[in-house]
């Protein structure tokens, strides 16, 4: 019985297939001739290599579009006055003694050199930091749970002020981000402890330290959580002190190892490669960070709770519906209770010392944002979820727009606007530059020769000296080609008119909250509208040609 008269069930068991293309049948040997053989180069090419679930594909978004936010357009906006400072640093322009060098420093002198210097290559240490912030919640999973990583690295992703000062050079951000990174190797010792995992927290820790000061308040915040969860399992567990006495046995080695690392990689960053002394830097760098004079708790309140009210309310509701899971007793989980302890005392550090520095609310939100990552995780093991996800996506949605305005749309002062028209952020509470200082600062330099031509500029105009850095520091406006002289401080209806000679090249905005009505806060949710005065700080750039060869 020839095989066109078999039947397909018999033709099936044979091997043979009767719907195989022409090409296919022709590449294999003749049936009658020889056994049948597979065809090699098809089963090599159909071979699944990877099978993407709803996770991996998650992940990939997040990733994505956490590049994509980080790393577009970083030069788009002008340097801040914080930024010029540290540009200036790593450029060697600045010359004086106690400048902050850390490592963001260091390795931005670095980017200079190799690349060239720039407002996008004075950001990139710190873009990456932010990256590598979003990356620290893939190790999370097993203390999250599978959603609560990916919700905890998406909640990152999406938040303004996280995004916004993961792009304007903020090295705050390269701190919490180790500090994370940290946490994620202590969390995973616990189950795979080991020397290489304790020279990778010491190192972490040390780096996260050393890159801001304020990488201080957020180890001190964690390790009064760990003293508080330590003081409670003391007093819930059985034999107490022989389990410590045990752990302390097993565990003495990993201690010390990451001990020593953190304290040898912390102090040769801070110091700068060990160009100055441990008590100097350290003192000039907490003297830069914390303005004792701003220290208070309405200043702390004045400035991080609009931002949470404003920016970050998908973090805020979650974080809230997390705390009370982790209170109630619906989450069990040690590292959700240290986490909800450890938020408590971030709040609590940030508000009373953070408020004069708008990026520490990343710091703020970090905390915050693992209880908003334990609440998803809880909610997705729930049969409500199905429901729940759609007012989740709605948040989102509203973060992400959020994002785009504060980002992307306005991210820096533009000072000819109208007063009544004026878009502002709550990120600027201490001065910000405004978009004018380029366009300024390139119409001078074009109007100079730059072989052997000077500048004379404020110091307290670190934004204008680092663009007018390629020309000579000139010490009497006698002797310079470029004269930069700061006007007055203007808020309200004149503000952003200066005369003809000058332009606003500064703009803060300290909200005044008696003034907010529920139309103004809605107005300004929608287009970033100011429902009160800016300051603006007027400059101007004279020229000369005396010495222009």
């Amino acid at each position: 019985m020839s095989s066109s008269e078999m039947n397909p069930e018999e033709r099936w068991r044979l091997g043979e297939e009767p719907d195989a293309p022409d090409e296919e049948r022709e590449a294999l040997p003749d049936a009658s001739h020889a056994p049948t053989v597979s065809n090699l180069s098809r089963d090599r090419l159909t071979r699944p290599v990877f099978v993407v679930t709803a996770e991996h594909l998650g992940w990939f978004a997040v990733v994505g579009y956490a590049v994509i936010t980080r790393l577009m357009a970083l030069g788009a906006r002008p340097l801040d006055p914080g930024e010029a400072r540290r540009a200036l640093a790593a450029f060697g322009a600045l010359g004086q003694a106690g400048v902050h060098a850390s490592w963001t420093t260091i390795l931005e002198g670095r980017i200079f050199a190799e690349v060239g210097a720039g407002d996008a290559t004075s950001r990139i240490v710190v873009a990456l930091s932010g990256l590598i912030l979003v990356a620290s919640a893939f190790p999370m999973r097993r203390c999250l749970g599978r959603a609560g990583a990916l919700a905890f690295a998406a909640i990152l992703t999406l938040s303004p002020s996280a995004t916004y000062f993961s792009r304007t050079g903020s090295t705050a951000i390269a701190s919490i981000a180790f500090m994370m990174i940290a946490i994620a190797i202590a969390e995973s010792m616990r189950r795979r402890p080991g020397a290489i995992g304790a020279i990778g927290l010491g190192a972490a820790i040390g780096v996260g330290l050393s890159a801001d000061p304020i990488g201080y308040a957020i180890a001190a915040a964690a390790v009064v959580a760990l003293m508080f969860r330590g003081a409670y399992l003391a007093l819930t567990i059985d034999h107490p002190r022989l389990r410590a006495r045990v752990w302390w046995e097993r565990r003495r080695a990993i201690v010390i190892v990451t001990t020593i690392v953190a304290i040898v990689v912390w102090a040769w960053l801070v110091t700068g490669l060990f160009t100055r002394s441990i008590p100097e830097a350290v003192r000039s760098d907490l003297s830069a960070a914390f303005d004792t004079q701003k220290i208070g708790w309405e200043r702390g309140l004045h400035t991080f709770i609009p931002i949470l009210g404003f920016y970050e309310f998908m973090i805020s509701i979650l974080a809230i519906a997390g705390a009370s899971a982790i209170v109630a007793g619906q989450v069990r989980s040690g590292f959700a209770a240290w986490a909800l302890v450890w938020a408590i005392m971030s709040v609590a550090v940030f508000l009373s010392v953070g408020g004069a520095r708008p990026d520490a609310v990343v710091a703020l939100l970090i905390p915050i944002a693992i209880p908003a990552a334990v609440a998803v995780e809880w909610m997705h093991q729930s049969a409500r979820w199905d429901s729940m996800r759609y007012a989740i996506a709605a948040a989102a949605l509203l973060t992400l727009y959020v994002q785009v305005l504060t980002s992307f749309a306005y991210p820096a002062p533009d000072t000819s606007e109208a007063p009544w028209s004026r878009h502002v952020l709550l990120f600027w509470s201490e001065p910000a530059t405004a978009i004018q200082i380029r366009k300024e600062c390139a119409r001078a330099e074009s109007s100079v020769s730059l072989g052997g031509a000077s500048a004379m500029v404020p110091a307290d105009a670190p934004a204008v000296q680092w663009y007018l850095r390629d020309f000579a520091r000139a010490d009497s406006a006698a002797s310079a080609n470029i004269v930069a002289t700061i006007g007055a401080v203007t808020s309200g209806a004149v503000a952003g008119n200066p005369s003809a000679a000058q332009f606003g090249f500064e703009e803060r905005w300290n909200p005044d909250f008696h003034r907010l009505t529920f139309y103004g806060a809605l107005r300004y949710w929608l287009t970033m509208r100011a429902w009160s005065d800016v300051e603006i700080r007027d400059l101007e750039i004279a020229i000369s040609r005396l010495r222009e060869h």
